[in-house]
Order: C-alpha cells, then structure tokens, then sequence
C-alpha cells in the first residue's frame, strides 16, 4: 500500500481509522476508538471510526472533519503543508511537537 500524506505530514495509511475503514472491520474500529478515547479524554464511538485519508472529501474522522491545519492547506489550494510558503508556521507546527515523523514526511516531499 502506497502511502498516503494528510495535509499535516501524518501517514494516513498507517492510521487505525483508516485501516479499519479500509478493512470494514468493527473489531478495529472498537479497538480504535477505545484507545483515543483514552488518549484524548473523549468519548469516541466505534462507529464514528470511518476515514479514507486528509485527502478524502467524504469519509473524513469527525476531527479530521475540523482539522483547522486540513482547512488551511486547503484553502490556499495545496494538497498537504510541504507547498507552502509558510512551511513550518505555527498551526502545523504544534502538531509536529507530538510526532517529529509527521514532519519528516513532509519533508521528504519538498525534498
């Protein structure tokens, strides 16, 4: 499977959402959405676990759905942040202090 770049550098394709998604599996899906439910103190239901990517207009995770980074990069036209000019600012940034691997995805696409 190739992989899949969301607007922020986060490999879409290794996600468990997507995974899941892909694989029309609820055991998945269940399993995902306990574990975020606990990483990130919120009530996520199994069924909300359906997402085919950043890219994906449709079948999107309800954050995704909101992600003010996807909306940005979106809205100025580019597919993920390593076109932008203002490459590294703040929004994308913040989330690249979670995961220094999302960054060096994007990275390897400007390069």
């Amino acid at each position: 499977m190739s992989a899949i770049i969301a607007k922020c550098g986060i490999n879409c394709s290794e996600c468990t959402a997507y995974k899941a998604t892909i694989a029309d599996s609820d055991d998945l899906r269940k399993q995902t959405a306990e574990e975020w439910s606990k990483m990130f103190g919120a009530a996520i239901a199994p069924e909300s676990i359906n997402c085919l990517g950043c890219q994906d207009r449709e079948t999107l995770f309800s954050h995704c759905r909101v992600c003010g980074i996807r909306s940005c990069a979106g809205d100025r036209g580019y597919t993920t942040c390593a076109e932008c000019p203002d490459y590294g600012c703040e929004k994308v940034n913040a989330i690249w202090e979670h995961d220094r691997k999302i960054k060096a995805n994007l990275d390897a696409l400007r390069a």
